[in-house]
């Protein structure tokens, strides 16, 4: 036998076979599947479970709705107090019972929808009130992280990527889309005294017209745009000869992260803070001659 520890013995009198996925009662013994039954059915093990009887409904016990067309049922009846009639959730304030005025009905309808506008109405509130915060922190450089990781749980309920990225390696960014393939100004800094101070820059916090997706904190710079172009549906040349390539730039302070070296690691970029999980991020096309033209201590921005 190739595995001669695994699975158990049959206790029920003369089967002692052995059973890979054993059943074992409250009393201690193991059983294989058929004798388990066998067992409990006995009477001899006050430990056993009973047994219990189940009543499926049939097809003729399942109501089904009275309104014209629908074809649900269900398996609770719902009387309708007027007509005695069955209808399903959907057709529950039907207009079709002669005993209800059109008055009696706006009122129920207005029952029916008035928890969920008030919820609607709530939410909207509560993202104002989000992005409002947000934008309060952005005042100073100390509070970029704490709004950051405000952005990061609205970005996660949808973000979007690759489903093979373990949830432990992923991290998370907001993505907006380039308007055209025009390539775009940018703003050539050698001298880093005229880089602009973080505060006296203003991020702004709305998610609208952005992408919420994530890539792996393992990958490269390039490899995590190529990502990002094919969940965004953006048109990508970095990997062919041409006039134009795609840059990633914060929208922070409009930095480009990066624009020579793609090999650089996203994890690392975290790491010196380039980049914080949950920013937003700005993806754009600029001139292959400007990018032709950097060395290692230049830095872009977008003007």
């Amino acid at each position: 036998m190739e595995f001669p520890t695994l699975g158990e013995h049959c206790q029920y009198e003369n089967c002692n076979q052995t059973d890979f996925l054993p059943l074992q009662c409250k009393c201690g013994k193991v059983f294989c599947r058929v004798h388990f039954n066998d067992h409990c059915l006995s009477g001899q093990c006050e430990l056993a479970p009973k047994p219990r009887e189940f009543e499926l409904k049939n097809d003729d016990q399942i109501f089904r709705c009275s309104s014209n067309g629908c074809r649900k049922g269900n398996l609770h009846e719902m009387l309708c107090n007027k007509c005695n009639k069955h209808y399903c959730i959907e057709h529950r304030f039907h207009p079709s019972c002669p005993e209800i005025d059109d008055e009696t009905m706006a009122a129920k309808i207005e029952q029916f929808e008035a928890p969920r506008r008030q919820f609607q109405e709530a939410n909207k509130y509560l993202q104002e009130k989000i992005t409002e915060n947000i934008r309060k922190a952005l005042q100073s450089s100390a509070k970029v992280k704490t709004a950051s990781k405000i952005h990061l749980m609205r970005i996660k309920q949808k973000a979007l990527g690759l489903k093979s990225v373990a949830a432990s390696q992923r991290v998370y960014f907001a993505i907006k889309k380039p308007i055209n393939m025009e390539p775009k100004h940018v703003k050539i800094v050698q001298d880093i005294d005229n880089i602009n101070i973080i505060e006296s820059v203003t991020l702004d916090p709305d998610l609208k017209d952005t992408v919420p997706v994530f890539v792996c904190s393992k990958w490269s710079l390039g490899r995590a745009i190529d990502s990002i172009c094919d969940t965004c549906n953006i048109k990508n040349d970095n990997n062919k000869m041409g006039d134009i390539k795609l840059r990633l730039f914060r929208q922070l302070d409009g930095y480009c992260i990066s624009p020579l070296k793609m090999e650089v690691i996203i994890e690392e970029l975290i790491a010196k803070e380039i980049l914080l999980e949950g920013d937003k991020l700005v993806i754009e096309y600029i001139s292959t001659d400007v990018i032709n033209k950097l060395d290692d201590n230049t830095h872009i921005f977008l003007s």
